[in-house]
């Protein structure tokens, strides 16, 4: 097998890891914590949680805008209403109240990859095993750097005003996942645990 045939098939591969990488579900590594005293009942009403000022102020300017606040809570309540929950206007009238928080955090990666399998090279004098053809690895080093975001949604039982159920997104983030569909697919991911009731009508 030649040096350009290894590293063809390693590149071949390269790309296969980053496919099935790119295959993910939208919300990435989804975690869910539900309580055992306050249930979500399903086509309850719901109302978002009375915004704090100092909440904004202090978050990240990536996210803290009107646009981006806008389209996130138009995600949530397009996945909230197709499992049967009600919006209403006004919190008081409301059975749970919900509530988001978006992280973004800058990572750096370094990634080292190495090209060639071990193997020999016979001759008249006999075999000597090495990588490659020159005995010597071909190394690449790659720093990447990333987003990584997190999402939490929350439904607090108003009642009582304990948490009932929170899902927590972590996933690399780029500006595609602030477009409205993107945004959509990562909320209704995010709840798909959540009980349905779809009304008939």
């Amino acid at each position: 097998m030649s040096y350009s045939t290894v590293r063809a098939a390693a590149a071949a591969v390269a790309v296969s890891l980053l496919t099935l990488t790119a295959c993910g579900t939208p919300a990435g590594d989804v975690s869910v914590l539900q309580s055992s005293t306050r249930a979500v009942v399903p086509g309850s009403t719901y109302a978002w949680a009375p915004f704090d000022p100092s909440v904004r102020s202090a978050a990240d300017v990536r996210v803290a805008n009107d646009i981006i606040q806008q389209r996130i809570t138009s995600a949530f309540d397009a996945a909230m209403q197709a499992r049967g929950f009600r919006l209403v206007s006004d919190p008081r009238q409301a059975t749970l109240l919900t509530s988001y928080h978006v992280g973004l955090e800058n990572r750096t990666e370094v990634r080292a990859d190495n090209f060639g399998a071990p193997m020999g090279a016979c001759g008249f004098r006999g075999c000597m095993g090495g990588w490659g053809w020159y005995g010597a690895p071909t190394l690449n080093v790659d720093t990447i750097n990333y987003t990584h975001g997190t999402v939490i949604f929350d439904i607090v039982d108003r009642a009582s005003g304990e948490l009932a159920w929170r899902s927590m997104s972590q996933q690399r983030v780029d500006s595609g996942d602030a477009d409205q569909a993107r945004l959509n697919a990562i909320a209704d991911d995010m709840l798909r645990s959540l009980p349905r009731n779809t009304p008939t009508n």
